[in-house]
């Protein structure tokens, strides 16, 4: 793909430019600082990429002023490109502003930016142009940046991703052949194996994420190991002096002497024969109370029997009467409801029907509303019976919902039911009246019930068993002195059992404490051995990877005359940090990265880069060079290059094609 020919309208500054490459021969750019050699590289870059070519964020090709942004204004950059099959296309890129009249105003106001793009002059959508773009340039969208811009590979493009395009030019190498070429890894298959599987293994990258996810657990217990063991010595109680043996005596003999001691309070607590002999006595009274209380309720059960169940009787019609009258008021009020919805009904149909009776045709409908003039007669007469027609069916649909709805006989016999109703209502609510009546007049006949505690019986039997307690009572003040003696010496025995308990906790704590501290060791010693295991694996690892980075290497470099690249890091820890620098070799024969190289080396660099790419893909595209003057031998490629030098004495910027050897297709 070469450049024929390069056309800037208002884009950056520069009004009007157009560069003729001529049949797409190299070519170098001169001018000044400041003379818009840059923006001729954005102006392309912008073109195919959308994107400037420093890179910059929120890149506009919009032309300023002393004041500011210009404005109403076509920004536009156009390219005619020779293809590899020899078709030429035109791309150009139209950046506008976009101004409209909003609601209410008399003005245009601006309202924001708008892309136009076109292919051979024809409009064409972004996604088209974007996809005519990517088919000229290999279907990628990075393809193309990198080989335009000599700087992309190197410093713009991520680190892994040079990785991967580099082994796509030079292929990867089987890990199995770095394995069987080292003696030192053939124990190294042993750690890949995947768990519980005979022949499915990690990638040692895959090995490596797990064995570090797994180291970090490992040392992350190791760490609390020592703090629990501590913890759990300084948890052990001192035990000096205790003999379980002693201890399991001590508590049987105090527990013999309890059971003891309870049978000795249960004879205390038991007393003599007189207070046994009175408590049997004031039980036999109580029983003579409650058989006492339950002949007086059934003889006053059986003096009320008649009238309550007079009363009973009467209560349930004064229940039945009282329901009646409800049934009939709500009856009523549901009658009433519709009564006053049926006249309201007929109230409105009848105003309706006289409304709809009044209206009369419009003549003003007989003239034409656009030409004012009269409308034929046939159509006026037409006009004037549909409205008749209309006017007819409304007031017998009227009368016919009158009929069916609201009618006067639906009217009078829904006030006949109310008459009938409330008629009704009073005998009902008489009858409720004499039936209330009738349950007070029985409820006032009904003799009050007498009370049992108010009986003589009852009197004496209480005052007999008020004489025997208090015998009693005399009688228990010795037994309770006598308990309290016994209780005493309980107490005093389950203090001691308690004593012995606690000596015997303190010699279960400090041999579950012990054990707990051995199991912790084994612990300890098990993990440790774990750790150094997961450590030789990586260290296996690592070794993997200097032994294929180093081959990736030789061969990678391979494809290059001067640049090389670093693949890996080593770490202060001895272990792989992966890497993709380019190596450019400096003046005394080091390799420097190439951030740290100068201008023309990194330009160099990227050409060289750029040539590789370009015979891998098949694919070459026109390289643009900015800050050319700062190489003095510049890397000979197969692809058009458009150099931009600065020049102080060129003011404005100007052209020279190179006119050697045309480039080869």
């Amino acid at each position: 793909m070469k450049l024929l020919q390069l056309t800037l309208n208002n884009f950056q500054g520069i009004k009007t430019l157009t560069f003729d490459f001529e049949g797409g021969k190299s070519a170098s750019i001169y001018g000044d600082n400041a003379t818009g050699k840059t923006t001729v590289y954005n102006a392309i870059t912008w073109l195919l990429f959308d994107k400037a070519s420093t890179a910059a964020k929120n890149f506009t090709p919009k032309t300023k002023g002393p004041d500011g942004d210009l404005h109403n204004l076509e920004h536009s950059s156009e390219g005619v490109f020779e293809m590899d099959n020899g078709r030429i296309v035109t791309l150009k890129k139209t950046f506008r502003e976009v101004y409209k009249k909003k609601r209410g105003s008399a003005h245009e106001e601006f309202d924001g930016h708008t892309v136009e793009y076109s292919v051979d002059g024809v409009p064409v959508k972004e996604k088209e142009f974007t996809a005519t773009v990517l088919g000229f340039c290999g279907g990628d969208q990075e393809k193309p940046k990198m080989l335009t811009m000599p700087d992309y590979f190197p410093e713009q493009l991520a680190w892994d991703t040079r990785r991967k395009i580099l082994l796509e030019i030079c292929g990867d190498i089987i890990d199995d052949e770095i394995i069987a070429g080292n003696k030192e890894l053939k124990e190294l298959p042993d750690f890949l194996r995947m768990p519980g599987t005979a022949e499915q293994y990690h990638t040692p990258e895959e090995y490596r994420k797990v064995a570090s996810a797994k180291k970090a657990d490992i040392n992350k217990q190791l760490e609390g190991i020592p703090a629990r063991i501590d913890e759990a010595e300084r948890a052990i109680p001192d035990t000096a002096g205790l003999d379980a043996e002693e201890i399991d005596r001590n508590i049987a003999a105090l527990s013999k002497k309890l059971d003891d001691l309870a049978i000795e309070k249960a004879n205390a607590a038991t007393g003599g024969t007189a207070t046994a002999e009175l408590q049997k006595k004031v039980a036999e009274l109580k029983t003579e109370i409650a058989e006492g209380r339950a002949a007086h309720t059934k003889r006053q059960n059986e003096m009320t029997a008649d009238i309550d169940a007079d009363i009973l009787l009467a209560k349930r019609e004064a229940s039945e009467a009282r329901r009646t009258v409800e049934d009939i008021e709500e009856d009523i009020r549901r009658a009433e409801a519709q009564l006053k919805r049926l006249r309201d009904l007929r109230t409105q149909l009848l105003a309706d029907y006289d409304r709809i009776s009044k209206e009369t045709w419009d003549e003003s409908q007989s003239v034409c509303p656009t030409c004012h003039q009269s409308l034929p007669a046939d159509q006026i007469e037409k006009m004037r019976e549909e409205f008749n027609l209309r006017k007819s069916k409304k007031l017998e649909d009227i009368n016919q919902r009158g009929k069916t709805e609201a009618s006067k006989t639906a009217i009078a016999e829904l006030e006949t039911k109310i008459a009938t109703l409330t008629a009704s209502l009073e005998e009902a609510k008489q009858k409720k009246a004499d039936a209330e009546a009738k349950v007070a007049d029985l409820e006032a006949k009904r003799p009050a019930p007498t009370v049992y505690e108010t009986t003589a019986q009852y009197l004496a039997l209480t005052a007999q068993i008020a004489e025997i307690e208090e015998k009693i009572a005399d009688e228990g003040k010795c037994t309770t002195e006598a308990v309290s003696a016994v209780e005493a010496k309980i107490r005093a025995t389950k203090d001691a059992i308690r004593e012995e308990q606690d000596k015997q906790m303190q010699l279960t704590t400090a041999e579950n404490q012990r054990r707990r501290i051995a199991e912790l060791e084994r612990q300890e010693e098990r993990l440790s051995g774990e750790y150094e295991e997961i450590e030789k694996g990586l260290y296996l690892c690592d070794l993997f990877t200097k032994a294929k980075v180093a081959a990736l290497t030789d061969r990678i470099n391979g494809k290059f005359q001067s640049v090389r690249f670093r693949l890996f890091q080593e770490q202060l820890n001895g272990g792989l940090k992966e890497d993709c620098e380019v190596m450019i070799p400096a003046a005394d024969g080091r390799m420097v990265p190439y951030t740290f190289a100068n201008n023309a080396a990194r330009i160099n660099a990227g050409l060289e880069i750029i040539g590789t790419l370009s015979e891998h893909w098949g694919l070459k595209m026109p390289v643009f060079i900015d800050n050319a003057e700062s190489v003095t031998h510049l890397t000979q490629t197969s692809t058009q290059t458009i150099r931009l030098v600065v020049s102080e004495a060129d003011k404005k910027l100007r052209m020279e094609v190179e006119h050697g050897a045309d480039i080869p297709d």
